[in-house]
């Protein structure tokens, strides 16, 4: 039983490093193949939890792709308690030249965090369940070299 706990434990995290991984590789390319500009919080999208009334706010930014077209977008990470941002602050914005709808801000925690923490997460479940794997196993085969007592 233990045995199966431990792999379904480690397959978990092995899971998680991978989905990381895959999440990182396909933000790799939105970061380095967009344009960059500079955007201005102009709200906050608030959204309350229902269970637990805590509120996370959410930056509503617009920036400026010509003098006469500007475009807003919603920040994809949210901040509890407090706005991470306030209105009026300047934020670098990352944004496909294709189709300028599809922007986001320019920062690590917006690019990286979500990636980082699954693989991270998944990396220490994974390490975590191999020390385990080989500590029980010495534990059980010291147990068998005692033998019964008699």
């Amino acid at each position: 039983m233990k045995w199966a706990v431990l792999l379904i434990f480690g397959s978990i995290g092995l899971a998680a490093v991978v989905g990381g991984t895959i999440w990182g590789f396909e933000s790799y390319p939105f970061y380095h193949s967009r344009k960059s500009t500079q955007g201005t919080v102009v709200d906050q999208f608030m959204k309350k939890d229902e269970k637990t009334s805590e509120v996370t706010y959410f930056p509503v930014v617009e920036f400026s792709i010509t003098i006469a077209e500007k475009k807003r977008f919603q920040g994809s990470i949210g901040s509890t308690g407090s706005p991470a941002y306030e209105t009026g602050d300047v934020v670098d914005v990352l944004y496909d030249p294709l189709d300028p709808r599809n922007a986001m801000i320019g920062t690590f925690k917006q690019l990286w965090a979500g990636p980082l923490t699954t693989g991270g997460i998944g990396l220490v479940l994974s390490v975590l369940s191999i020390v385990l794997f080989m500590k029980i196993g010495r534990f059980e085969k010291h147990l068998r070299s005692m033998g019964p007592r008699t």
